[in-house]
């Protein structure tokens, strides 16, 4: 029989998703050649959206709903802009209708940038208990939307694929953020 563990034994666990620098992040979405990062501000990649917001980078837009990102995502793609999605896992979920309709349907290139909020970084995505967690990449797949994983700095090169599925595919392709940025 196993014991369980306590949460102070779970904190010291080996983690399994490793934070990446915020300024690294911004760098390569720069270096992709993005024109506007639309985002539904989110504290789990805060450090990303600070580095974004510094001289030099991609223009910042600020959103009040996923929704409503998603429309600017593909207003500004229509008017020759290269932008992208920053948004929460919540987030996504609250917005797969317009997904559908305009990624999807519309055949709109859309890059989504998702952090992780609520994963536990010691435990894989599948075994984390809550649902925003592990049901988003079932999600989206049943959306036949092509997911990246950023389990750490190693993954950043999943950017660059993830992006260029993207515009391949015209439609969405979403990476996301396994730990908070740093």
């Amino acid at each position: 029989m196993t014991t369980p563990q306590t949460p102070a034994a779970a904190s010291t666990a080996a983690p399994v998703a490793l934070s990446i620098s915020g300024e690294a992040l911004a760098n390569a979405i720069k270096a992709l050649g993005v024109t506007h990062v639309i985002t539904v501000p989110d504290t789990y990649i805060k450090s990303t959206i600070a580095a974004l917001e510094t001289p030099g980078m991609p223009k910042m837009v600020y959103a009040c709903t996923e929704d409503e990102a998603m429309g600017i995502n593909a207003g500004l793609y229509i008017a020759g802009a290269k932008p992208m999605m920053l948004v929460q896992n919540n987030g996504l979920y609250a917005c797969l209708n317009t997904l559908k309709t305009i990624a999807l349907d519309a055949t709109v290139p859309t890059f989504i940038l998702i952090g992780q909020y609520l994963r536990d970084v010691t435990k894989t995505v599948e075994d984390n208990k809550p649902r925003a967690v592990r049901l988003l990449e079932p999600t989206l797949q049943v959306w036949d939307v092509p997911v990246f994983r950023l389990e750490g700095p190693a993954d950043l090169g999943n950017v660059r694929l993830a992006w260029e599925l993207a515009q391949k595919n015209n439609g969405p392709t979403a990476a996301i953020v396994g730990a908070p940025t740093n």
